[in-house]
């Protein structure tokens, strides 16, 4: 998992220039666990420092995503979430109607991926997915 403070170096490392602000929606980002929404890591930063905006939030993790150190998945919802990248490609079954989502092993598309090397020779970007479907008891009412 990612250490505190990973996302400062990494940004540095790579000449971005860490304001203070900055530095405390990468540390928000850092201990909230798994999947997290824009707005959770909005409320993480209010408790420290009232002054960051949300646009602020929204700014960091676009240059977050763009540089590859935090994935982005919708999970049957409007809502975006957001995923360290070392927290391990893996992916999720999402229920349409009640919304309870399970996580998948990444090794689960291991040969969907292989099948669109070989057949199509399509290099698939597969670190999170998320399929859409019914869960046992949704399926069992309709």
């Amino acid at each position: 998992m990612n250490d505190n403070g990973n996302l400062v170096r990494d940004l540095k490392l790579r000449g971005v220039r860490v304001t203070p602000q900055r530095a405390i929606i990468l540390e928000a980002i850092e201990q909230l666990p798994g999947h997290m929404t824009a707005e959770e890591i909005y409320n993480a930063v209010q408790a420290v420092n009232a002054y960051i905006s949300l646009a602020t939030v929204y700014r960091t993790l676009d240059l977050l995503r763009e540089m590859g150190l935090v994935t982005e998945a919708r999970m049957g919802t409007t809502t975006v979430h957001y995923a360290l990248k070392d927290h391990a490609n893996h992916h999720h079954a999402v229920c349409r109607n009640c919304k309870h989502s399970y996580e998948l092993p990444d090794d689960l598309f291991a040969p969907i991926v292989e099948r669109l090397r070989s057949d199509h020779n399509f290099e698939a970007d597969v670190d999170h997915l998320v399929v859409m479907g019914l869960c046992e008891e949704c399926a069992r009412q309709e």
